[in-house]
């Protein structure tokens, strides 16, 4: 028997089989593990294997860079891009013969002969290694790169965000599908694709923050807690939603399936606060003593083992036992690990891998799952409406939350949002990934979304995620020059000299010799006697022999050059003798 099956399918199946595996009958299990242990893997099919990962590393990787040289674009975004040439829209490379290998497995309790296509096993793993490995870890270095205390100080703005940034998606999308596009989408179907933009996929932001080097920011802080809430609100919405499809109110016909312990609402709400508990026990416990316990014991290279097991194990506690998104526990994971390993010695050993390796893989595979050349005209009218409402969506949010805290605290401008801080803050939460992706696959196997609506709630995700790191690279160009106009301002300069017996030659020599932590340190002669004297990018010294010196530069900057010269000043002063010395010398 041959099978041949579209990646789209086989991907929800395997996703269903996933979120009911706990209910699987030992009879399934038995029968699944005969197929696979009795056929056995050729190397010829490993060999394809392996050239259909580098055939999507190569042209991510390459498709990025050239993107980012021509366009300005963001690498993050380039190779999505790259993923998309690569996929079903253009050069479709699941259907290239070359990596025609079909898997034999061999069922010893029928003997029947199954055959998989290749392609569809290549890009289900690569869509189960990204959607767990990349994702785990992009969000476990958010969290390690989380200070408790700098979150405390945006909590207020992070949870009104997170509230807000979940309910506007869901009353904005559900009003504008179910309106203007009424003939396509019923009450159920515009509810339903609404939850799935409820979330936010919160590891393309971080992905662009932490290679901008951002995350020291409040709106980057802000974005991890707003994120964390509002996946967990939308995992909550979902089962209200889900158990509401169950009762009937809003249709009959509709194959809903368990997902989380949604058995009731309370029960899913008493699973999540036990999985919270869970956590941070083993967090405090057993994550930061454990890597406190192998530094002590001169351990540190287990270190990263140890950091991507329990990584991984969050991410599954999280999506088993509480019914949460699993990048919800890696970041928890993460968060804990920082505490017992202050020299950061897994992410230096992960870090390269990942970024060179599964990160280009992961973008790659959310390009090529969107089939563009499946929409029609109208279809494309509905992808640019729900994207535009999504982005925008977000947006308000955001900008509201900060709105809300500005109008509290005014008075305390020190603490106050400006509108670019809110504009990134928004930008950063606009991405949705892969909560949705599972979210959408979920309601199209309960047939509330068909495939064409499917294929659009694909597209809308995939774009979300190109759009967030352009909206944030105009947004880091524009955070760039305010900082500089902000060094800038703060610049001052003052003058010292003439002296009583000193000429402000001899001084200003004598600042050419001070030593500074400074990077620089010139000396141009200009016309009329006078010099300058560069020490840093910012600090300055001028000399005009019959005024004195002026000196520009930030106050802390000029405050340490009059300290040291002050200082090498007194210990020349110290050379001279305050008496004759009883000894003669010899002349």
């Amino acid at each position: 028997m041959y099978i041949k099956k579209s990646f789209f399918s086989l991907f929800s199946i395997f996703t269903l089989i996933s979120f009911n595996s706990l209910y699987s009958s030992s009879t399934f299990a038995t029968k699944t593990l005969d197929l696979f242990s009795g056929g056995g893997i050729s190397t010829l099919f490993a060999a394809k294997f392996t050239l259909f990962l580098g055939t999507i590393l190569f042209v991510t990787v390459a498709i990025g860079k050239i993107l980012k040289i021509i366009f300005k674009l963001p690498v993050v975004a380039g190779q999505i891009i790259g993923g998309i040439i690569l996929g079903p829209t253009l050069l479709n490379i699941q259907n290239l013969k070359i990596f025609d290998e079909p898997l034999n497995m061999i069922d010893f309790t029928t003997n029947k002969i199954y055959s998989l296509a290749s392609t569809d096993i290549f890009m289900f793993f690569l869509i189960l290694s990204s959607s767990t490995i990349t994702v785990a870890y992009l969000l476990w270095i958010a969290g390690h790169e989380t200070d408790i205390q700098d979150m405390a100080k945006v909590g207020m703005v992070s949870t009104l965000a997170g509230f807000l940034a979940a309910f506007t998606p869901i009353v904005m999308i559900s009003a504008t599908t179910y309106y203007f596009f009424g003939s396509q989408y019923n009450l159920a179907s515009s509810l339903g694709l609404s939850v799935v933009f409820a979330a936010t996929s919160v590891s393309i932001p971080v992905a662009m923050l932490v290679s901008q080097q951002k995350m020291h920011f409040k709106f980057a802080k802000a974005t991890m807690g707003a994120a964390i809430i509002d996946d967990i609100l939308a995992i909550i919405i979902f089962s209200i939603f889900t158990i509401t499809l169950q009762s009937g109110i809003l249709g009959k016909g509709y194959c809903v399936t368990k997902f989380g312990h949604q058995s009731s609402i309370i029960s899913s709400l008493l699973y999540m606060i036990l999985s919270f508990a869970i956590m941070f026990v083993v967090g405090k416990f057993v994550i930061k003593t454990g890597g406190n316990w192998l530094r002590k014991r001169h351990l540190s290279h287990l270190i990263p083992a140890f950091a991507i097991a329990m990584m991984l194990i969050y991410f599954s506690l999280a999506e088993i036992l509480g019914g949460l998104a699993g990048i919800t526990g890696a970041y928890f994971a993460g968060l804990f690990h920082r505490m017992g390993d202050e020299k950061h010695n897994a992410e230096k050993v992960i870090s390269p891998y990942v970024n060179v390796l599964l990160l280009p893989l992961f973008l790659g595979s959310i390009g090529m799952q969107v089939h563009l050349n499946e929409l029609t005209v109208y279809s494309w009218l509905a992808v640019f409406a729900i994207l535009f409402v999504a982005i925008i969506s977000k947006m308000f949010g955001c900008y509201l939350s900060t709105f809300i805290y500005n109008f509290i605290r005014r008075g305390n401008e020190k603490k106050h949002w400006t509108n670019l801080e809110s504009y990134l803050f928004g930008s950063s939460m606009v991405a949705r990934g892969e909560v949705g992706l599972v979210l959408a696959t979920i309601l199209k196997g309960t047939q509330l979304i068909n495939s064409q609506q499917y294929v659009i709630c694909v597209t809308v995700i995939v774009l979300t995620t190109i759009v967030t790191p352009i909206m944030l690279s105009f947004g880091f160009h524009h955070l760039d020059k305010v900082l500089k106009m902000k060094a800038a301002k703060e610049l001052r300069a003052i003058k010292i000299g003439p002296f009583k017996y000193l000429s402000p030659r001899q001084v200003f020599a004598m600042m050419t010799t001070i030593h500074l932590p400074s990077p620089i340190k010139s000396v141009v002669q200009l016309s009329e006697a006078k010099k300058v004297l560069t020490l840093s990018n910012n600090l300055k010294a001028i000399l005009k022999p019959e005024e004195g010196i002026f000196i520009e530069g930030n106050e802390k900057q000029i405050n340490d050059l009059l300290s040291a010269l002050k200082i090498a000043l007194d210990q020349d002063v110290n050379l001279i003798p305050a008496h004759l010395p009883q000894t003669e010398t010899e002349i």
